[in-house]
């Protein structure tokens, strides 16, 4: 599969990595150049290890994904998900695909009125097939690749996976896309955080996600 231009130009990734480091100013080149683009206070009131609770089942295995990779990053939770079930001859229970969504791949775990207010569709350099312009849609959440019309949501429901956002990334994110959304960047991590899509869980961050998922027994395979 290939990269998106975010993974290949590797820009947005240093304006990410650089609004860690600074803490006050996203310096994106090209068509997010702001040299004054806010980010909100990384700090934030602590979010706990609740959902680690969601982690059951004897089969357990974490999909690291940093960008967008085409929606296939949740699609390789399934696929192995299915793959054992058919294999081990296995159940739903015994089985816990776990999808991190950190870095870039962090904006698939907003909903639709996130991605057309804040343009993570121009962000991302992702075209909604329907148009063929830049997507002010959520295009993978209700079309996991190779699964036409299969939700996020109904993947935790009824297969047991755990989607994780890492909420790191939204904070810087958040603040990078805040400018061109026209409020600030706190008004805007408030809005993201309140965009997750539906049975999702927010994550303190996408590196820590990780590292406690394979602490609870999941082996690690890299999601793109």
């Amino acid at each position: 599969m290939s990269q998106n231009a975010v993974g290949a130009t590797g820009t947005p990734r240093r304006s990410f990595l650089g609004g860690i480091a600074a803490g006050a100013a996203a310096l994106v080149v090209g068509r997010w150049s702001k040299a004054s683009a806010e980010i909100a206070p990384l700090t934030a009131p602590a979010l706990g290890d609740e959902w680690l609770t969601k982690i059951k089942g004897k089969h357990r295995q974490v999909f690291d994904c940093t960008s967008a990779n085409e929606g296939f990053g949740v699609a390789f939770g399934l696929n192995w998900a299915d793959t054992v079930k058919d294999t081990l001859k296995a159940t739903d229970a015994d089985i816990t695909p776990v999808v991190i969504l950190r870095h870039f791949a962090m904006p698939l775990a907003m909903n639709d009125k996130i991605w057309a207010k804040y343009k993570i569709g121009e962000l991302l350099n992702l075209k909604d097939p329907k148009t063929n312009a830049f997507a002010t849609r959520n295009i993978f959440q209700d079309n996991v690749p190779l699964h036409p019309n299969l939700t996020y949501s109904q993947l935790v429901a009824n297969r047991g996976m755990v989607i994780g956002a890492c909420n790191l990334a939204l904070t810087v994110v958040s603040g990078m896309t805040a400018p061109k959304a026209g409020v600030t960047a706190d008004v805007a991590k408030k809005e993201w955080t309140a965009g997750l899509l539906p049975g999702l869980v927010l994550v303190p961050s996408g590196v820590y996600a990780v590292n406690r998922a394979q602490e609870t027994g999941c082996t690690y395979c890299y999601g793109g």
